[in-house]
């Protein structure tokens, strides 16, 4: 009969836990891909959606037409990439490439933009 080895608190300690927290919602827009991000919007202009997918990073930009942030298509040094993340006022966000492309193409109005929550990794 084999021994169960298990302390107390492992299953807890092994448990996933999400770092990962709905933000907003991103859309197309006339001025590109916008994101609701609480009471803000921002907007990554048309040319710079367009280079993400040629490994540049996009800028993000408030209502006015201020550099607010930037974005890229990660990981960065993957061939397949898996998510666009922004950086917004050192703030992490995360739109995965799979819906971004549903976005683009028409297939969705809208999709879920997540925060990374660093408090919650540790």
């Amino acid at each position: 009969m084999k021994k169960n080895n298990r302390i107390t608190g492992d299953i807890m300690r092994q448990a996933p836990v999400s770092v990962f927290t709905r933000a907003g919602t991103a859309r197309r827009s006339g001025k590109g891909m916008s994101l609701s991000l609480g009471d803000r919007i921002f907007y990554v202009p048309p040319e710079e959606v367009g280079g993400l997918f040629s490994d540049r990073n996009a800028m993000i930009l408030n209502d006015e037409g201020e550099q607010e942030g930037i974005a890229w298509l990660s990981p960065v040094l993957a061939r397949k990439k898996q998510d666009l993340t922004a950086l917004i006022h050192d703030r992490l966000f995360v739109v995965s490439c799979r819906d971004l492309h549903a976005l683009l193409s028409g297939d969705r109005e809208g999709i879920i933009v997540r925060e990374y929550n660093a408090g919650r990794a540790a």
